[in-house]
């Protein structure tokens, strides 16, 4: 299923590149338990900065985090992300399903490097929750990516409804998921 995702990410990318009418963005419905099943690093941390940068004859926005936990893998103080699309001078690349970041916002990301090195976003917007409030009430929001088209691990279509929770709430159940995990 990693594969399909991985196949279904870089389909999203090619379409997303050589969009015209009638070609759309379309991903692997992750859900909770896959992207903390294939996250290779799970943080809350605040934008620090973003800019664009080509890279070959597509913009990335690569975004520093600063991070204030780590849920899973290596501990670290920053990282920086890579997301496709974004603006360099006066050229404007989209991506449809590409996260958005604002400067000075707080996040549960879901991570993944590749042998690149490169750190990215699994699933694009899928493995972005943008954390509102403080304290105890902390909520984690992902909104559903309705500027794609959705698909489960067989290839059928299926609605994102989005995800909502407390950041404890999310903790508990990731830690339950990577004890299961461990135990398997």
């Amino acid at each position: 299923m990693f594969r399909f995702a991985r196949f279904t990410t870089l389909c999203a990318l090619m379409a997303s590149l050589t969009a015209g009418n009638g070609l759309a963005t379309t991903l692997e419905l992750l859900g909770f338990d896959g992207l903390i099943d294939k996250a290779t690093q799970v943080v809350r941390g605040r934008i620090g900065s973003c800019e664009g940068t080509y890279r070959g004859s597509m913009i990335y926005t690569q975004c520093t985090v600063q991070i204030l936990e780590t849920m899973k893998g290596t501990p670290a103080a920053q990282t920086r992300i890579s997301v496709p699309g974004g603006k360099v001078g006066r050229v404007r690349q989209s991506i449809a399903g590409a996260p958005q970041f604002r400067v000075g916002s707080e996040y549960v990301l879901f991570l993944w490097t590749g042998s690149s090195g490169i750190t990215q976003i699994m699933g694009l917007s899928q493995g972005k929750f943008e954390v509102q409030g403080s304290g105890a009430t902390q909520t984690a929001i992902r909104t559903a990516t309705a500027d794609v088209t959705m698909l489960d691990g067989m290839g059928q279509p299926v609605e994102d409804a989005g995800v909502q929770m407390t950041v404890a709430h999310l903790r508990e159940l990731m830690a339950a998921r990577l004890a299961r995990s461990v135990q398997q």
